[in-house]
C-alpha cells in the first residue's frame, strides 16, 4: 500500500444551484486531488495535511473527509480561525470566477500548529497555493519538512498552481516556486501559470526553465493542445479528450494530477498514466462542482489495483 500525504487547504465551496439557492461543499486544490486519487487508486493510504477551526463547518468537513476514506492524522485544529470560503460561478462554456474569503483561514497556520511528530510516506505532494497561504518562516519550515521527508526516501511531486492575488509579489512567488521544483521528483507545471509567472509562451521555454531542477518527470498540463511529457530527456505529447458540453471546469487539473499519480503509482507508463489522468479530468468537468458524486464517478472511471 502506497501512503502519500497531501498537503494544502480545503474550503467550503458555495455554487450556485438556482435562482438564490446555493449548494454547499467542500474544495480546495489539493484537497481535490486527494479524493479524486482514492477514487481512482483505492488501495492507497492518503493524509491530508492541514489545519481547520473548531467551528461546526470544520466538523462537517471532518466527517466529509471520513466519507472520502481520506485520513485525518494530520488535520489540526485551530481555535482562533475557520475554514477559508469561496463563491463560484460559471459561464455557459463552464469557465468559472471565483470571489474568497480565506484571510482567516486556519490552514494560513498549518505548518505552526503541526508537532515535531516524525512523518513519513511514499509521495508528498503540494502545490504553489499550499505555499502562497503561508508565511515565509512557515514556508521555510515546510522545505525543512520536505528535505527531511526525502531523506528517508519520500518522491515530491509539485503543481504550481499560481493565484496572484495569494502572494505578495511575483519575484517572490518565482523564488519559491523555483525552490519547490528544484525539491520536486514529478512536477505538474501548467502552461497558463507559466505564462503568467514566468513570461513561458511554449512548452520548449518551460521545459528550458525546468531542465537545471533535476526533476525525473515533468507532465505539462497545455490544455486542448495536450499532455507534454518529459522523461529521461524523451518528449512526447498525449492528446487529451474531447469534452463537448463542459459544465465547470473547476478541479481539471486536480483530477488530471490524482489520476496521473494514481495510474504511476500502480505501475502504468507515463504515457498511458497520462490518458487516465485525462479521462479523469474530462469526467469531473462535464458535473457541477469541484468533487462530483462518487457514484457518477466510479460510472466512468474503473479503479486501478
Amino acid at each position: 500500500m502506497k501512503r502519500l500525504i497531501i498537503f494544502g487547504e480545503c474550503m467550503v465551496e458555495l455554487r450556485t444551484q438556482h435562482g438564490d439557492t446555493m449548494a454547499k461543499s467542500f474544495a480546495g486544490d489539493t484537497y481535490n486531488t486527494a479524493v479524486y486519487f482514492k477514487r481512482c487508486l483505492p488501495v492507497s493510504s492518503i493524509s491530508y495535511l492541514t489545519a481547520i477551526g473548531a467551528d461546526f463547518l470544520s466538523d462537517e468537513l471532518l466527517l466529509t473527509m471520513g466519507e472520502h476514506e481520506i485520513n485525518t492524522d494530520l488535520v489540526f485544529r485551530s481555535t482562533e480561525r475557520n475554514l477559508g470560503l469561496y463563491m463560484i460561478r460559471n459561464d455557459n462554456q463552464g469557465e468559472r470566477t471565483f470571489a474568497y474569503w480565506r484571510a482567516q483561514s486556519a490552514a494560513t497556520q498549518t505548518i505552526n500548529l503541526m508537532p515535531d511528530d516524525n512523518i513519513s510516506a511514499d509521495w508528498f505532494y503540494f502545490s504553489g497555493i499550499s505555499i502562497a497561504i503561508l508565511d515565509n518562516a512557515q514556508r521555510e519550515n515546510l522545505f525543512s519538512l520536505i528535505k527531511k521527508l526525502k531523506t528517508q526516501g519520500c518522491k515530491i511531486a509539485f503543481d504550481p498552481n499560481y493565484r496572484p492575488r495569494l502572494w505578495e509579489d511575483e519575484d517572490i512567488a518565482q523564488h519559491w516556486t523555483t525552490r519547490a521544483y528544484q525539491e520536486s521528483d514529478l512536477a505538474f507545471p501548467g502552461a497558463d501559470d507559466h505564462l503568467m509567472l514566468f513570461r513561458h509562451t511554449c512548452a520548449d521555454d518551460i521545459f528550458a526553465y525546468l531542465e537545471d531542477k533535476n526533476i525525473t518527470e515533468v507532465v505539462m498540463k497545455n490544455g486542448a493542445i495536450g499532455v507534454h511529457i518529459l522523461a529521461q530527456q524523451e518528449q512526447c505529447i498525449v492528446p487529451v479528450e474531447h469534452v463537448s458540453a463542459v459544465v465547470d471546469t473547476t478541479a481539471a487539473g486536480d483530477a488530471f494530477n490524482a489520476g496521473f499519480m494514481a495510474a504511476r503509482l500502480s505501475g502504468k507508463p507515463a504515457v498511458e498514466s497520462a490518458s487516465f489522468g485525462a479521462k479523469v479530468a474530462a469526467t469531473v468537468i462535464t458535473y457541477p462542482g469541484a468533487i462530483i458524486p462518487s457514484g457518477i464517478f466510479s460510472s466512468h472511471i474503473t479503479p486501478l489495483k
